[in-house]
């Protein structure tokens, strides 16, 4: 009788055992189906040159391009109706969005300098490191004149490009045609087709990868050429090095282990690929910088060094030791 219980027990164990697992699986995998990112729709560079809101400059060196979205909302008239018509539809589908006119209106985009270096930044670089989107919707459009029609009618063609705003990396282009309408509104509007859902689909996909494998960044570690130490220098009496202990942080502190080391030098250490959480254990939002600052703080009390957290843009974390 003991063992006809006991058995009966355990079955029914294993049969609660594994709903709940199957349960826990499927709020987790719906947890990933409802994420949405947080989207930002701005002008192509094409559509800021055409209006002349993109300008070049060379700074030590190297080519630096200026994006003057103010210049460019003013200039073009038909640019706020056509960014209004795309957040509409994402919005209606559940997707947060920044809006660009308002963000801009926070930022003097114009004569901005890093106080550090003194590297002149545009607004694209402003935005970013300030609103911090998930996806950029980068917009490209044409208006002209229908020669099939007989009633003088236009038609709208245009580009939406899907741009991680971590990465810059373009995931997906989307090209919609045949929006016909007597004023350019009602033109975009009838140019919202079909092809949006699959674009939306591309998106999820997407950010479905970022929330269940880490967003990815790069991670450099610098000596300063003052310090007095380097990389491969031992700091403990077992021998371990700077290295070392740098190579375990990011064994333990990335989703799986995922990175890459590209360059390792003495006084160098540069991961790519480096997947990190989205999200602190208690469920607040983490970023480049976040997670740099955190690695800072173990190595000044871990390794007892002095070194300054330069978290670049999004994604790109510069670590350096003094």
């Amino acid at each position: 009788m003991f063992l006809k219980n006991f058995f009966a027990y355990s079955v029914v164990a294993i049969i609660i055992t594994s709903f709940t697992c199957c349960t826990t699986k499927n709020k987790n995998s719906d947890v990933i189906k409802q994420a949405k990112p947080t989207i930002m729709v701005i002008p192509s560079d094409n559509l800021l040159k055409k209006y002349g809101a993109l300008t070049k400059e060379i700074a030590n060196g190297a080519e630096l391009y200026i994006r003057d979205y103010n210049a460019y909302l003013v200039q073009d008239k038909n640019s706020k109706a056509a960014i209004s018509i795309i957040q509409k539809v994402f919005i209606k589908a559940g997707y947060p969005l920044n809006d660009l006119d308002k963000n801009l209106k926070q930022l003097n985009d114009r004569s901005i300098r890093d106080d550090a270096d003194g590297v002149k930044k545009d607004s694209k670089t402003m935005l970013l490191e300030s609103v911090q989107p998930d996806i950029i919707l980068e917009l490209d459009y044409s208006y002209d004149m229908d020669m099939n029609s007989r009633n003088f009618d236009r038609e709208v063609s245009y580009t939406l490009t899907a741009i991680d705003a971590y990465t810059n990396k373009v995931f997906s282009s989307n090209v919609f045609s045949g929006g016909k309408g007597k004023d350019f509104q009602s033109a975009f509007e009838n140019a919202i087709d079909k092809k949006v859902g699959s674009l939306m689909s591309e998106i999820d996909n997407y950010f479905g990868d970022i929330v269940t494998n880490g967003r990815e960044i790069t991670v450099q570690f610098n000596i300063d050429k003052n310090a007095s130490i380097k990389f491969s220098d031992t700091y403990t009496s077992s021998g371990e090095s700077y290295s070392e202990w740098i190579q375990d942080y990011m064994d333990y502190y990335t989703i799986n282990g995922t990175y890459k080391l590209e360059r390792n030098s003495d006084y160098q250490l540069y991961f790519v690929n480096v997947r990190i959480p989205t999200q602190n254990e208690n469920g607040t939002q983490l970023n480049a910088l976040g997670w740099a600052r955190q690695c800072v703080k173990e190595m000044r009390d871990k390794l007892k060094v002095s070194c300054s957290n330069r978290a670049q843009g999004l994604s790109e974390v510069v670590i350096t030791i003094k």
